[in-house]
């Protein structure tokens, strides 16, 4: 249990910094706690609107936010979560599993490219 809450905090953190602790999230949901993919990701969505949630007030507070994009942001998303939503109801579940594993792969490895891009031209 408290390491959960240790990991919990140590994702909310990478999140927070902009990194992507919800791809961290799912593996370790996966892998450690043999959650099931399908619910690895919904609870990486829960996790990740109550973060959402909690930096829309910040930012709402501080007048950062421009009133009409947030409606169109909104709209869109949720019409998107809507009709994924049924894709992932009909598709077979080891699509998304695949599709996530590739979506990390391409993520770290288009990190690693820019970090080394940038050594470079340091030099």
């Amino acid at each position: 249990m408290m390491l959960d809450i240790i990991i919990s905090f140590l994702i909310a953190t990478l999140m927070g910094m902009g990194i992507g602790g919800g791809g961290f999230l799912v593996i370790y949901l996966t892998l450690c706690l043999n959650f099931e993919q399908i619910i690895a990701q919904g609870t990486n969505l829960v996790f990740f609107i109550i973060c959402g949630l909690f930096a829309t007030l910040v930012h709402t507070f501080k007048r950062k936010i421009n009133p009409y994009q947030l409606l169109i942001m909104s709209v869109l998303g949720s019409l998107g979560a809507f009709i994924t939503s049924h894709i992932a109801n009909v598709i077979d579940p080891k699509i998304p599993r695949i599709a996530l594993g590739l979506l990390l792969i391409v993520s770290g490895a288009l990190s690693l490219i820019k970090v080394f891009i940038r050594k470079n031209k340091n030099i």
